[in-house]
């Protein structure tokens, strides 16, 4: 109980992170519904099975582990943008369906869960291994052990049947 308290009070960068991403995915679908939600969690599909088709070792050859792991995250993050606003431009027609708040809510931790291990899924096996990115023993075991494949497995059931 101790070190949950002690993480409340000085969180590290990474569990921010996904407190920021599932707050960020929440008011966003508020906004913009629960089909804007399902979009997104498509759109990082989308972008879960294209990316080892792109050249990105390329960029990255001769850099350190933490350069490859940077620039892997911020192509995948830009190419994420770029699919989401393409999908959601066909969302426009649309009409607007909201959703209770508990069905929001959920599907924005799925997605941040999703994007989370899919990010740490790009770093170099050594960063992860050594933990050299200084990530939280809770982030550890959530979204690189063995718990991490239910992250790609999850989102698609809540985007079924939310």
């Amino acid at each position: 109980m101790q070190s949950f308290l002690s993480l409340l009070k000085n969180p590290q960068w990474d569990v921010a992170l996904v407190l920021f991403l599932v707050a960020g995915g929440f008011f966003w679908g508020i906004s913009g519904g629960k089909k804007k939600m399902a979009f997104m969690i498509l759109a990082v599909y989308v972008l879960l099975a294209l990316f080892p088709f792109l050249p990105v070792d390329k960029l990255t050859a001769g850099r350190a582990e933490t350069e490859i792991f940077m620039w892997r995250a911020g192509i995948f993050l830009a190419l994420l943008i770029l699919l989401a606003l393409f999908l959601l431009r066909a969302l426009h027609g649309t009409a607007y369906v909201s959703g209770v708040w508990w069905e929001i809510l959920l599907l924005a931790v799925l997605a941040a869960g999703f994007l989370m291990a899919f990010l740490l899924n790009l770093a170099p096996e050594v960063l992860i291994k050594n933990n050299l990115l200084n990530l939280s023993p809770l982030t550890l075991s959530l979204f690189t052990g063995a718990f991490a494949k239910w992250w790609t497995i999850l989102p698609i059931f809540g985007v079924l049947f939310l």
